[in-house]
C-alpha cells in the first residue's frame, strides 16, 4: 500500500443538481483518507459523456474540490473528459497517471438487485491497476475488513492489503480461504481410512493456515486477525461471510480465466461482484493483461 502514492478518483454528478452524486462523495472521502496517509496525491476525472453538457455551476463545484483537498495539504489535478468514466479511469491508470482508482457504487441497487454499476464493474474487469468501489453510505472508520484469498501472490497482495487498512484503522481483520480436495486424493479417498482422511484434510487446512500466517507476519498489521479456512465453494464461503459479519471492506484478488483477457475476473469475483453489499476493494495479478489501448486519457 506505501506505493500506492498516486490515486484517481471518478466523480460523477448529480443528474439533477449541482452536487456530487452519493457514491462519488464517500469514494472522494475514502481517497481524501487515504491520501493523507500516504501522503499521496489525487487525480480526479469527472465525464460528460451520455449526461447534459458541461455548465458553469458544474465547473464551479469540481473546482471547488480542487481547493478544498489542496487547502489540506493534498496535491490534487482534475481532468474532465467526454468518453466513458470506466475508459477514460482504466488508460489513465495504463499511462502511469494512478496506482489506484477508486469509485462509487449505484447510489441506489436497480430493481433486479444490481448492487455495481456498468462503470465500476468494467473498471473493475479491466483496470490494470487495483480498484476500489465505495458504497455510498460508506462509514469513512473502518470497524471490519475481510481478505479473501486463494493461496495465490494475487491472494497474498489481497492479503496485504487488507492489513494495511485494518492497521490504518485499528479495526478487526478477518481473512477467508476456501478450499476444495484435489483430483489426486479424491482418487486416494477410497483406499484411506476415515482417520487417516480426516488427517489429511487438516493437514490441507494447517498448511493454508500457516500461509495466510506467514502473509500477515510479514504485513504491517499489529492488531488480532481471524482466519478462517474450510473445504467449502469459494464464492459461497465468501458470501456467506460477508453476510454473515458485516465487514465495511472485502478485499479480493481478481483473475481472468480465459477467453478475451478483461472479460472476466474470475469465476469466484465475477459470481460475487452483485451479492456483496460492502465496498469492495480488488487487486489484479502482476502478469494481467489490459485488454484497452494505451492511449492518452486527455
Amino acid at each position: 500500500m506505501r506505493t500506492l502514492r498516486q490515486i484517481l478518483v471518478g466523480l460523477a454528478l448529480d443528474p439533477k443538481k449541482a452536487n456530487l452524486g452519493l457514491g462519488s462523495q464517500a469514494a472522494l472521502n475514502q481517497a481524501r483518507w487515504l491520501a493523507k496517509e500516504l501522503s499521496g496525491r489525487l487525480v480526479l476525472v469527472s465525464s460528460s459523456y451520455e449526461r447534459r453538457p458541461w455548465r458553469a455551476e458544474d465547473h464551479e463545484l469540481l473546482e471547488g474540490v480542487v481547493l478544498r483537498l489542496e487547502a489540506e495539504g493534498i496535491p490534487t489535478s482534475l481532468h474532465k473528459v467526454g468518453q466513458r468514466p470506466w475508459q477514460a479511469l482504466a488508460q489513465a491508470a495504463l499511462a502511469g497517471y494512478g496506482d489506484l482508482v477508486i469509485v462509487g457504487k449505484r447510489d441506489q441497487d436497480l430493481a433486479e438487485g444490481r448492487r455495481l454499476g456498468s462503470q465500476a464493474v468494467k473498471l473493475l474487469r479491466k483496470c490494470p491497476v487495483p480498484v476500489w468501489v465505495v458504497k455510498p453510505d460508506h462509514d469513512l472508520a473502518q470497524k471490519l475488513v475481510m481478505a479473501a484469498t486463494d493461496l495465490t501472490a494475487v491472494g497474498d497482495r489481497a492479503v496485504t492489503m487488507a492489513a494495511f487498512i485494518a492497521e490504518q484503522h485499528h479495526c478487526e481483520l478477518q481473512v477467508v480461504h476456501a478450499f476444495q480436495i484435489s483430483m489426486e486424493l479424491q482418487l486416494e479417498a477410497s483406499l484411506l481410512s476415515e482417520e487417516d482422511y480426516a488427517l489429511r484434510l487438516e493437514a490441507i487446512k494447517s498448511a493454508a493456515s500457516s500461509h495466510i500466517d506467514d502473509v500477515l507476519s510479514r504485513s504491517v498489521f499489529d492488531g488480532e486477525s481471524v482466519v478462517h479456512v474450510a473445504r467449502r465453494s469459494p464464492h459461497k464461503m465468501i458470501g456467506e461471510a460477508v453476510e454473515h459479519l458485516h465487514p465495511d471492506l472485502l478485499v479480493m484478488g481478481t483473475v481472468s480465466r480465459g477467453g478475451l483477457p478483461g472479460m472476466l475476473v474470475g469465476n469466484t469475483a465475477e459470481r460475487l461482484l452483485d451479492q456483496v453489499d460492502c465496498s469492495l476493494l480488488t487487486v489484479k495479478p502482476s502478469d494481467f493483461v489490459c485488454p484497452i489501448d494505451p492511449q492518452p486519457p486527455w
